[in-house]
């Protein structure tokens, strides 16, 4: 299966606002079991609603990429989580051990 780059499904995963409240820095993850987590439907679309008023990230084109299809998924069995498709850079990390010969 290939993954369209200029249309990956991301999770909100955490949120912090600045020292002055004026702006909201988000993470996003590629997994919702890694994503946060709302108890309501109602809960998930209050929080969606504010994503939608726009939300700004690095393009995987160059430049920033604006966001504001935000949108609501049941996580069974008790949870909600928010997504977005766009263009987003997904980052990969990982570690190794070298074993003694």
């Amino acid at each position: 299966m290939e993954v369209d780059p200029l249309n990956r499904k991301a999770n909100i995963r955490r949120w912090e606002r600045d020292k002055d409240g004026e702006n909201i820095t988000y993470w996003f993850c590629e997994f919702a079991k890694d994503a946060a987590r709302w108890e309501t439907m109602v809960a998930a679309q209050n929080a969606r609603s504010v994503l939608n008023i726009g939300v700004t990230i690095p393009s995987c084109q160059g430049g920033t990429h604006g966001i504001r299809n935000f949108d609501v998924e049941e996580f069974p069995p008790d949870h909600y989580v928010i997504f977005c498709h766009g263009p987003f850079i997904y980052v990969a990390c990982g570690s190794s051990q070298n074993e003694p010969s």
